[in-house]
């Protein structure tokens, strides 16, 4: 696998293709480029707006087919699209490539078009997200701006049974799902600007965080792992590994930063302060947090791992948020459902 720094340079090198591309267009500016297991560009190219082939597309035609694709890496400024409008789905064609690592800089948030990395991860591809992520940011703003697009978004994790349930009776929950799972938990981490959990779960899990590949090194580099952030009333143990979070070090902080989540909203309106801009947010806690937050209508996006395994029990995945009646229900648009290993993992939006 390639280096951070390999990494990074690659991206930037997509990002100074992606700005040869037309900065007005209905389509946003994307680079691509294709590297070797050195660290060599192979291949590269960018969108030149729309209706034009995608980014991709075009390095791919430059590939030299005597390479081993399992060797090489596509490293993007954007997530490959999942979807075919005027041009074929990426994610197809990178699978037809046979490529066997995919870098991306930014989320496709697309209702339609996005979901290609985890396409490409269903199917035995490594897949990285988030590098560059500061610089893959400001490339790619001014296209959500003029497509009223919002970056920022608080997504909702669990692991549960297919009876709901995110642990047996005695408590036991490590793991309910797959490794495979595990590992795709830690791209959609990598791709946050903030990561929060709470008090009773640093006390029951003592989690570290951080985005991290199979081997348990840092999936990305500190600069583009999520800020931790606990909510909670109550003391954090000064030993707890959340307090080592390298995003900590790179922010000059050390510790954590907490806030006590009596008036939520409020609380997370102050994380743009902590991070520079609107957050991209991670929800890793326990049920009764996430209840809190569902209830308090914060969250825009669902990201649900089942295993197909039944526990029954008291440790329900979501408690009561004050629903009484159908009229009063929160809504949900699926619109991603993939097979990782065993278990199924399940996308959906907010109805706004």
């Amino acid at each position: 696998m390639l280096s951070h720094t390999q990494l990074a340079t690659a991206m930037q090198h997509a990002i100074m293709l992606a700005h040869r591309g037309p900065a007005h267009d209905p389509n946003p500016q994307v680079g691509c480029v294709i590297v070797d297991a050195g660290g060599t560009v192979v291949a590269e190219g960018f969108h030149n707006g729309a209706g034009t082939d995608h980014a991709e597309i075009v390095a791919l035609t430059e590939l030299d087919p005597s390479l081993d694709p399992a060797e090489l890496t596509a490293v993007v400024t954007l997530e490959p699209c999942n979807h075919t409008g005027k041009t074929p789905p990426c994610a197809q064609a990178l699978l037809a490539s046979g490529i066997g690592t995919i870098v991306y800089g930014q989320p496709d948030i697309g209702a339609h078009s996005s979901g290609g990395a985890t396409t490409l991860f269903a199917h035995g591809r490594q897949v990285i997200g988030g590098i560059e992520s500061a610089a893959t940011a400001d490339l790619i703003a001014p296209w959500h701006a003029t497509t009223n697009q919002s970056r920022d978004q608080v997504i909702a994790k669990w692991a549960q049974s297919l009876d709901g349930r995110l642990a047996a009776a005695d408590g036991t929950s490590q793991w309910i799902t797959s490794a495979t799972a595990r590992r795709h938990v830690h791209v959609q981490r990598a791709l946050a600007d903030v990561i929060i959990t709470t008090t009773a779960t640093v006390g029951a899990d003592n989690p570290s965080l951080t985005a991290r590949d199979a081997a348990g090194d840092l999936l990305v580099p500190a600069q583009d792992q999520p800020l931790p952030v606990v909510f909670g009333t109550g003391p954090l143990d000064d030993d707890a590994k959340v307090h080592a979070h390298p995003a900590l070090h790179h922010r000059g902080l050390d510790r954590a930063p907490q806030y006590t989540g009596t008036d939520l909203a409020a609380d997370f309106a102050q994380l743009t302060e902590l991070v520079g801009c609107p957050p991209r947010v991670f929800l890793e806690a326990g049920p009764r947090f996430l209840t809190s937050v569902l209830a308090a209508g914060l969250v825009d996006k669902l990201l649900i791992y089942t295993a197909p395994t039944v526990l029954g029990g008291p440790y329900h995945a979501i408690g009561d948020i004050g629903i009484s009646t159908l009229e009063e229900r929160l809504n949900f648009t699926f619109y991603g459902v993939h097979r990782l290993d065993t278990d199924l993992v399940t996308t959906l939006r907010k109805d706004h």
